[in-house]
């Protein structure tokens, strides 16, 4: 259980380190379509109201590397009071790796309103950073599914790190042991008892 909280701790490290050293000239690299899911999530989640016909401009995915995704949704419609534009814009962020385990929205919504009015903007789930190449907005709200695969791939990853050390030692013996040395602490000529350590050859690997 300790493994899997630290695997957990680990991989939304990942995903806030994947956040706070992207760059736009990566993602420009790894544009792709939106799918229904994303827009699914845009009709669910973007307060720009059933009023007008709002009409989709350019959703686009952009993959950042490593762990670290940025869906845009930008859309217009004609303001029955103005017939000026509204514009709504929504930008979902989501990091971790190998899936996304942070999520956070952005959303900004400039109504054609007569007399003008302020925009409204809004962060959801985001902290707002302030670093040397620029502001970054690091996604805080957990997506359980990605959040649990992420959290046993590195449970499994940290557990095989562990068990290095005892495999070295294992392949180091079996070199000692071919070249007729102590396989504990490379004595040379072994026969039954090291006499520099006390290792016995019939004895449990590792004894000493």
């Amino acid at each position: 259980m300790s493994l899997l909280l630290l695997g957990g701790l680990v991989s939304s490290g990942i995903a806030v380190l994947a956040a706070s050293t992207s760059s736009e000239e990566t993602a420009t690299l790894h544009l792709s379509a939106t799918d229904a899911d994303d827009l699914r999530w845009w009709n669910q989640s973007m307060p720009v109201g059933r009023d007008l016909d709002w009409t989709l401009v350019d959703p686009r995915r952009r993959r950042f590397e490593p762990g670290l995704e940025v869906i845009t949704f930008e859309a217009r419609a004609i303001s029955r009071e103005t017939g000026q534009p509204d514009i709504a814009r929504a930008e979902r962020i989501r990091a971790g790796w190998p899936a996304a385990c942070l999520e956070g929205v952005t959303w900004f919504l400039m109504r054609a309103t007569s007399p003008p009015s302020s925009p409204e903007m809004v962060d959801e789930g985001l902290v707002p950073i302030e670093l040397e190449g620029g502001s970054r907005f690091i996604p805080i709200r957990p997506i359980m599914g990605g959040l649990i695969l992420d959290s046993v791939v590195m449970a499994a990853i940290l557990g095989g790190f562990g068990r290095v050390p005892s495999v070295l030692r294992w392949v180091r013996g079996r070199f000692r042991r071919r070249a007729g040395r102590c396989p504990v602490c490379g004595y040379p000529g072994l026969l039954v008892r090291c006499p520099e350590c006390g290792f016995r050859r019939n004895a449990p690997r590792g004894a000493c």
